[in-house]
């Protein structure tokens, strides 16, 4: 029996995902936990071989968590099961030990035979993550990118544009909208992605490969 215990601020989504790991016999959810604080609480009294953990999570996030174990010596494997598709946190969980780095999205057969294959020491990472030269594994990490910053199709269409280097005129022209609606499109990309002008727009859009979508 594999004990698997699980650090995620989301609750329905912890349970659900609870439900599903102890459909499998051969494994058993042992806690769940809304933040990396309580896990490490619980794992320094009581043994476990998995822990499923959350990036985004208070007392503790993810990487703290990580960190934490390290430091305390907890010895167990450790999965990062996260909405966030970024290399860079990929890059940095790799460095702090992890086993392998699971989307939410992915299917539940999926997580299930990776704790399996984890534990049984056959799991490669790099078979599942591929690399930055990976055209899959790049639309994957720039989707998750759109997705987590909530960006309808038309903002989409409207960074394009902007990293063609059209006016606001020139993209409502194109769009056949008013420049007053591309204006207040512009300003609610500017809050979601947390940018202050156009220069670091495009910038941004340049990183995540988004004016080719």
């Amino acid at each position: 029996m594999i004990e698997v215990v699980i650090a995620d601020d989301h609750k329905l989504f912890a349970q659900g995902l609870a439900t599903v790991l102890n459909s499998d016999p051969a494994l058993q959810v042992n806690g769940i936990f809304t933040d990396g604080k309580s896990m490490i609480d619980y794992l320094q009294q009581n043994a476990a071989q998995v822990a499923l953990i959350d990036l985004n999570m208070p007392f503790f996030n993810g990487e703290s968590t990580l960190k934490r174990l390290n430091e305390l010596g907890i010895k167990l494997h450790k999965i990062v099961v996260t909405m966030y598709a970024d290399e860079a946190l990929v890059k940095t969980c790799l460095a702090l030990g992890i086993d392998a780095y699971l989307l939410k999205d992915t299917e539940p057969n999926v997580v299930i035979e990776t704790i399996k294959a984890v534990v049984a020491g056959t799991y490669v990472m790099e078979k599942e993550l591929g690399t930055s030269h990976n055209n899959a594994t790049a639309d994957l990490f720039k989707d998750d990118f759109i997705n987590s910053h909530k960006l309808s199709k038309r903002e989409m269409e409207i960074v394009q544009l902007v990293v063609k280097g059209l006016t606001s005129a020139e993209i409502a022209e194109t769009l056949f909208l008013s420049t007053f609606t591309v204006e207040t499109h512009r300003r609610n990309i500017h809050q979601k992605l947390k940018v202050k002008n156009t220069a670091e727009l495009v910038k941004i859009a340049m990183e995540q490969d988004m004016s080719q979508i």
